[in-house]
């Protein structure tokens, strides 16, 4: 299970990177003139910088600068005398390594001006999301009939992925399929001791609503119908009902309706809570809240 899960991880990775756009590097050249004196920057062995001027496109990051400062339309990177590669950081874009050597600059000079243009293709709005989540169960379940005493809920775990697909910033859909453990306790002296460990393979189909607080932090809702499968089931009774309607209580496929509330943080990482109400056992009904961490690929 662990090498499975680790496969999966590695092809979103890969499918991720394969789809990225490509920074594409129109122009490289030293200009004519000095850096300014209000401009300069000097290295850690006092000598002065030299200066790229990336221009066509807001960018991140760069790697390999001494010092970066955002102007309006442009980023400065200063660089110290020798260097011969930088590499350009946008989000949604595979990096742009840049070789001066390729541009016929064998190393930049101190105290020079030098101009890198590049574009950056309008990224078309990303649709498809794919997490991996786990957490906590609470469950518990209760006779349809014949039977009035409250059952006790039981702490299990759950583990799993999904694939949200987005209409729209406000509008989407997510499938999921999790392993889910369930089960319920009954505790009464004058009639039964009874507990089941029912493992589930569950398959939530959910209507999402989004919300964004703010560019970092973005509100969840969603509802919808759920399948699951019974994998395994253990009742242990000690002192079992006469008519045996406790027997065989997870042995089946189920069915019900599931909702809850989430948050996704920096875009990745995610924490929800989810209710399950089922009704699709013979003689019994179920719930489930669900605790839940999880990251966004």
């Amino acid at each position: 299970m662990g090498k499975n899960i680790k496969l999966t991880v590695l092809m979103c990775l890969l499918t991720l990177s394969a789809t990225a756009q490509e920074i594409s590097l129109r122009d490289l050249r030293q200009a004519p003139q000095f850096i300014a004196s209000s401009d300069q920057v000097r290295d850690w062995d006092d000598e002065p910088c030299a200066l790229v001027k990336i221009q066509g496109a807001n960018i991140d990051s760069i790697s390999g600068a001494f010092e970066v400062v955002k102007r309006s339309g442009e980023t400065w990177a200063y660089m110290t005398k020798g260097d011969k590669k930088l590499t350009i950081f946008k989000e949604g874009y595979q990096p742009l390594p840049v070789l001066f050597d390729d541009y016929g600059i064998e190393g930049l000079q101190s105290n020079r001006v030098y101009i890198i243009a590049i574009f950056a293709p309008e990224l078309k709005p990303k649709k498809w999301f794919i997490g991996i989540h786990g957490g906590a169960n609470f469950s518990t379940a209760s006779l349809k009939t014949g039977y009035s005493d409250s059952p006790k809920m039981v702490t299990n775990f759950n583990v799993g992925g999904t694939a949200t697909y987005k209409f729209s910033d406000f509008i989407g859909v997510t499938a999921g399929l999790f392993y889910s453990a369930k089960g319920y306790k009954y505790d009464d002296d004058n009639i039964t001791e009874e507990k089941c460990d029912g493992s589930f393979l569950d398959i939530p189909i959910l209507a999402n609503l989004f919300y964004d607080v703010s560019p970092s932090v973005t509100l969840q809702a969603m509802a919808g119908p759920y399948l699951a499968y019974c994998i395994t089931g253990k009742v242990t009774c000690e002192k079992p009902w006469q008519d045996d309607n406790f027997n065989d209580v997870y042995s089946s496929f189920d069915y019900g309706i599931q909702g809850g509330i989430g948050a996704t943080f920096a875009k990745h990482y995610s924490i929800n809570a989810t209710y399950q109400y089922g009704f699709g056992l013979d003689k019994y009904e179920n719930q489930t809240i669900c605790l839940n961490l999880g990251y966004i690929f």
